[in-house]
């Protein structure tokens, strides 16, 4: 069986080093000027591919952690743009780094291991979560009027999102693998 939680791979100095610099790129890659908006639902972001990347390359318990720190780096480094914290979203982040990372953690990148993650995180976080995180902050009324609009832009994204992951994720997996083999 694949060892699904290897902690003691993340933690060595390149594993790191690695996180650190995704981290970065995905606070950069989450601003709101690199973010597209369509009626004031967030349609794309290239923070998202960042996640997948993490997910698969350090498996979910690095997933789970980046997911959080992820979403909270990203709300510092868009401070301009005004709002409180909300740690909902933080559940959202870190289960888009865990889908990945159970389908492609020690596996190799194909169509079939990219879209299952990626209409899975269309129904339970685009869909459902972040849903859930709406009706919370702003009651039925909003998710309502703005549920069609969410649901169709979403869905419509998603074969964007799953050309994006498939052809990142492969490039990485094949620059991080060798990359490894100079060690």
């Amino acid at each position: 069986m694949r060892e699904l939680f290897s902690v003691k791979e993340v933690f060595r100095p390149k594993s790191l080093t690695t996180l650190a610099l995704l981290l970065a790129l995905r606070a950069i890659l989450g601003l709101p000027f690199l973010t597209i908006y369509i009626s004031g639902v967030k349609v794309f972001t290239l923070a998202h591919i960042i996640d997948a990347v993490c997910g698969m390359t350090f498996g979910p318990v690095a997933g789970l952690l980046f997911g959080f720190a992820g979403d909270f780096l990203g709300f510092v480094a868009s401070q301009g743009s005004g709002g409180a914290y909300l740690p909902f979203y933080a559940f959202s982040e870190m289960a888009t780094c865990l889908l990945f990372a159970l389908f492609l953690y020690k596996r190799e990148v194909t169509w079939p291991r990219v879209i299952l993650p990626a209409v899975l995180n269309l129904l339970i976080v685009f869909l459902g979560l972040n849903t859930l995180w709406l009706w919370m902050l702003y009651g039925k009324e909003t998710v309502m009027a703005t549920l069609l609009a969410r649901v169709s832009l979403n869905t419509a994204m998603t074969p964007v999102y799953v050309f994006l992951w498939y052809v990142v994720l492969k490039r990485f997996k094949m620059l991080y693998e060798k990359i490894g083999k100079r060690e």
